[in-house]
């Protein structure tokens, strides 16, 4: 098998969970938080600034304050996210040339088009779906108006930065190969799926 399989998902709908059960299901590597050590190694930016900032574009213009805490000023922000995004490209690069693999957003789909065979994923769910999971798995959003707000503000996030790399559009259907409603499939019944399609597209 050496068709890496890139899971993009929106926030709350299990897309993580899901990848690393199909991993397991298919036993091929994963790759999620990984990246984050393995870019830290390559831009000599510390795994704690990287984790809290990757993916976080606010806008084209302003970024948050805090990031002063890690010695970089916010006027200073946008060249050190170009070098996150670029040392995690790269790490991403590396996993797919090693073969068949998981690789869960950081615009994974992108970064390995026309670089290896992919099954490209999108996972999705109703809104009072991902409102309860998001309670369920987040300390953070202990009741029904955080979570909704975590889940509009990571969204908007997630959208900005794949935009601002790609110039396509997060979320739209023809970008990716597969899509799923994880709310209404189920989570397991989704790895199932997905793995009979991995295995289908794999053997051409």
């Amino acid at each position: 098998m050496n068709t890496v399989i890139t899971i993009s998902r929106q926030f709350g709908s299990g897309g993580r969970l899901i990848g690393k059960l199909l991993a397991q299901k298919l036993s091929i590597p994963y790759y999620d938080k990984e990246i984050i050590f393995k870019a830290a190694e390559k831009s000599g930016l510390a795994s704690g600034f990287i984790e809290e900032n990757e993916q976080k574009r606010k806008s084209f213009y302003t970024y948050p304050v805090p990031n002063a805490r890690w010695g970089i000023a916010p006027n200073n922000f946008d060249s050190f996210e170009a070098k996150i995004y670029a040392a995690e490209a790269e790490v991403i690069e590396n996993c797919a040339k090693g073969g068949a693999c998981v690789i869960v957003g950081r615009c994974a789909d992108y970064v390995l088009r026309g670089k290896a065979k992919c099954l490209n994923v999108f996972v999705y769910a109703d809104d009072s779906a991902r409102v309860k999971r998001v309670m369920e798995v987040y300390g953070d959003a202990p009741n029904e108006k955080k979570a909704q707000k975590l889940i509009r503000d990571t969204d908007r996030l997630r959208s900005r930065h794949y935009r601002y790399y790609t110039d396509n559009e997060w979320g739209k259907s023809s970008e990716y190969d597969i899509c799923v409603n994880s709310a209404t499939i189920g989570i397991e019944k989704c790895v199932d799926m997905l793995a009979n399609v991995y295995v289908a597209i794999d053997a051409e």
